[in-house]
């Protein structure tokens, strides 16, 4: 008897332990499809000059309108497609975005090379955040809200690698990317137990393998009673089945309309910060009058922006707020623009505002990161995919009134403080630029020391 109970201990001491490898694994898998899914993204961004010089702000929205689409109306169609099938569209969209943005001749084509990126974007993240409610989502939100965050990081440092450290051109940056996609498929099938959902809307012996693996789990989970939901919610035995195959069109959108308590914070603050980094810092620079102290300014802000979400969204989700702290989040934010607004307007300041600058990152990933994570804890759990699919879309929204405002917001600056050059798309009812001499027009293009033969990048 004491060997059977000694036993017993034993086996259940081995399954604890392969209980947490197993969520472990899980959680690093979610911080590296995070990376993965925004790593391309951020890129076109950064290089936005090398696709539509001209016009910038067009590469943007470019590279969010079909993000938009996706987010608009996964709800109602994503049910269709097993999350492993959504997995390797995104994988050929990476693919086809590389070869398109790089080689193609006309800037209307490169455009719709971006935005097949973003439409992959979107429906990665909407994926990602939806899957997430069939493992421990509270860890597995937060690992790919970091690694979403890191993907910002990356993306700027793999572009001024190429750029000015090796000094290659576009095609070259956009060729050696190509391990991406291959990355991002390796992480879903090689890291990452297979969600069990699929193996109830569409069959598969691995998914079936994940289910069983999970159910296994529910006892020791229960017993631990752990804060937070299980590994898999499937551990519940199948009660907590989602219901988003079962909803109509209306029932789904009534649902969603219930989210605005997390929607609007993430609308908020999403599109006061993109009005900074894309309008506000476009204007700013010491002297702002410079061209080159202008361009140094906003590479290095939006650097540290992106270092401030990395760290707020690896961090944010290690504890769960309250709504109202949720709310406080975009409030500050606007307080940010208007502050930004200013030194920018007046102009006053120097490069010790790095420091708010990184304060408009941190808080930016951490109303996203505790958007979601209240979401996975107060909806019901037969509506968390539907509600994080859903929800992701007022973000997007944020950041396309953004884009369009800060077209407004930088030739407004421009105009005030006598900035001849570049002439801004949208002139804000200033003349200034109108007898100004065309410095640039006889400028001949550099070649880049490395690049493929007969291309000068």
């Amino acid at each position: 008897e004491m060997a059977a109970v000694g036993g017993s201990a034993a086996d259940c001491g081995e399954a604890k332990r392969a209980e947490r490898r197993r969520t472990a694994g899980n959680v690093a898998a979610f911080w590296w499809l995070g990376l993965l899914n925004n790593f391309i993204w951020v890129a076109m961004n950064a290089g936005a000059s090398k696709i539509h010089a001209s016009g910038i702000g067009v590469v943007y929205l470019a590279n969010i309108f079909p993000t938009l689409v996706v987010k608009l109306t996964a709800p109602y169609w994503f049910h269709y497609i097993s999350y492993r099938g959504r997995v390797w569209l995104s994988a050929l969209l990476m693919v086809a975005c590389l070869v398109i943005v790089a080689w193609a001749e006309s800037s209307a084509v490169k455009l719709f090379g971006v935005a097949l990126v973003a439409f992959q974007s979107g429906v990665g993240e909407s994926s990602m955040l939806a899957m997430a409610s069939f493992y421990d989502s509270k860890k597995c939100l937060a690992a790919w809200s970091s690694g979403t965050g890191f993907a910002g990081i990356l993306g700027y440092f793999w572009s001024i690698l190429f750029t000015q450290a090796i000094d290659a051109c576009f095609q070259v940056q956009l060729m050696v990317g190509l391990w991406i996609p291959v990355a991002w498929l390796v992480v879903f099938h090689a890291m990452l137990e297979a969600p069990w959902i699929d193996s109830r809307r569409f069959g598969g012996a691995d998914a079936e393998v994940g289910a069983v693996a999970a159910v296994g789990a529910a006892a020791e989970t229960e017993s631990e009673a752990t804060a937070g939901s299980s590994t898999n919610l499937e551990a519940q035995a199948g009660r907590d089945l989602p219901v988003t195959a079962a909803l109509t069109f209306r029932e789904r959108f009534s649902f969603t309309l219930t989210l605005w308590p997390f929607m609007v914070p993430l609308f908020l603050v999403y599109a006061s910060e993109y009005i900074i980094q894309s309008g506000v810092w476009s204007g700013m620079g010491f002297p702002v009058t410079d061209a080159d102290a202008r361009h140094s300014w906003y590479q290095w802000a939006n650097f540290t922006y992106q270092v401030g979400v990395f760290i707020s969204r690896s961090l944010g989700g290690l504890m769960i707020f309250s709504v109202p702290a949720l709310w406080a989040g975009p409030i500050m934010q606007i307080v940010m623009l208007a502050f930004f607004g200013a030194a920018a307007a007046v102009p006053f300041g120097g490069w010790w505002l790095i420091v708010p600058a990184l304060v408009v990152g941190l808080l930016g990933g951490f109303v996203y990161v505790q958007a979601f994570v209240l979401i996975s804890h107060r909806v019901d759990p037969t509506y968390v995919e539907l509600a994080l699919t859903s929800a992701s879309v007022a973000d997007t929204f944020g950041i396309i009134l953004a884009n369009v405002a800060s077209i407004m917001v930088q030739g407004c600056l421009f105009g005030r403080l006598g900035i001849m050059d570049p002439k801004p798309d949208f002139t804000c009812g200033y003349d200034i630029w109108e007898a100004a001499p065309a410095a640039a027009a006889n400028a001949t293009a550099v070649a880049a020391a490395v690049c493929f033969p007969g291309v000068t990048g």
